[in-house]
């Protein structure tokens, strides 16, 4: 885990998911890959008046924006998404970006071993093409 220039928290495994996802959508000038999007430039007035400071405060790791079909949000998903209060967060998150007409997919640590270290090579980029298959998007 690390800090970037504008003080976000990078997690284990999220430089090397931006860098998989760039490759993957470098054929399509209509693709925009973005690290660290605030949760409520996404969201409606009534949701961001009724949400704790927790999501208020909260960035998204990536998203994909695309020039047509839904927006895509990629949470890189570490271990420490595992303890009962951000896990329930986690899914209130996702509802909450699936009603704001987002794709989520999440590369959790314990289905992506590779990114999570820090490899990119055919084991990692197979790792995010599952995850992203299994959330309905086929490159």
């Amino acid at each position: 885990m690390r800090k970037d220039s504008n003080g976000n928290i990078i997690g284990a495994g999220e430089d090397t998911a931006v860098e998989i996802l760039k490759e993957l959508y470098i054929s399509n000038k209509n693709v925009e890959v973005i690290r660290q999007k605030p949760l409520l430039d996404l969201l409606t007035d009534e949701f961001k008046d009724s949400l704790g400071e927790p999501y208020l405060k909260h960035k998204i790791d990536i998203m994909i924006i695309r020039e047509s079909g839904k927006p895509i949000v990629v949470r890189v998903q570490g271990k420490d998404h595992e303890g009962i209060l951000k896990s329930a967060r986690d899914t209130v998150q996702k509802k909450i970006l699936e009603w704001h007409n987002c794709i989520v997919v999440d590369l959790n640590w314990y289905d992506c071993p590779n990114l999570f270290k820090e490899k990119l090579n055919d084991g990692s980029i197979q790792e995010v093409k599952n995850a992203l298959s299994s959330s309905g998007i086929h490159l």
